[in-house]
């Protein structure tokens, strides 16, 4: 009988053992951290610089975001005298806009803007990218820039002189270090308006004073 027994238990033995381990198993199926991923905030450093002019339109003037500070930099800057060409329209200056200017032709329109920033406003090459983008061309690299630019005096200061031919779209301008400021003067329109004023344009520059209060 006691052997009976003994060869019973030991069939129900994989069992009981079976039955422990399940019980083990469950016990040690505690909870385990979560571990959260927080997104990097976006964030986009604003510069006071010409690309936040957009593209002019043919019947108002563009607009520009002023930024804390711009308009008191421009402020301060001292005011600009120049002779309007033959055709070209004389708008009013407003905001930062030191002067304010439209030339229309039979084939288009074209704007010009004068306006200036504290320092270098991320420096030449960047600018002149800024630029070459609003036109649709690829940014430039300071190997390139003789191509498309020339030293070109300002009111008695060395700047530069940027031409800038895009497909539909095209710039005329200038760059301007100024006793610590940089002054920017641009044509922006159509192409063929553009390019036909380049005359009256470095015209315009020759014209330009800028009250000097360095000297």
């Amino acid at each position: 009988m006691t052997s009976r027994i003994h060869h019973c238990n030991l069939q129900r033995l994989p069992l009981i053992l079976a039955g422990i381990a399940a019980l083990c198993l469950s016990g040690c199926d505690q909870a385990q951290p979560v571990t959260y991923k927080i997104p990097k905030e976006q964030r986009a450093d604003t510069m006071p610089t010409m690309a936040a002019v957009t593209t002019p339109e043919k019947s108002t003037p563009s607009k520009m975001n002023v930024l804390p500070g711009m308009q008191q930099a421009a402020n301060e800057a001292g005011e600009v005298n120049f002779t309007t060409p033959e055709g070209w329209e004389k708008l009013t200056a407003s905001g930062i806009r030191k002067a304010n200017l439209k030339v229309t032709t039979d084939t288009g329109s074209a704007e010009i803007t004068i306006l200036t920033f504290p320092g270098d406003v991320g420096g030449r090459l960047a600018n002149i990218n800024r630029w070459r983008g609003q036109v649709g061309l690829e940014a430039a690299t300071d190997e390139d820039l003789p191509a498309f630019t020339t030293s070109y005096d300002i009111s008695a200061h060395r700047g530069l002189y940027v031409r800038l031919e895009g497909e539909t779209q095209s710039i005329l301008g200038a760059l301007l270090p100024f006793h610590g400021s940089t002054w920017f003067v641009k044509m922006l329109g159509d192409t063929s308006t553009v390019l036909a004023n380049e005359s009256s344009m470095k015209q315009f520059l020759d014209s330009i004073q800028i009250e000097d209060h360095a000297h």
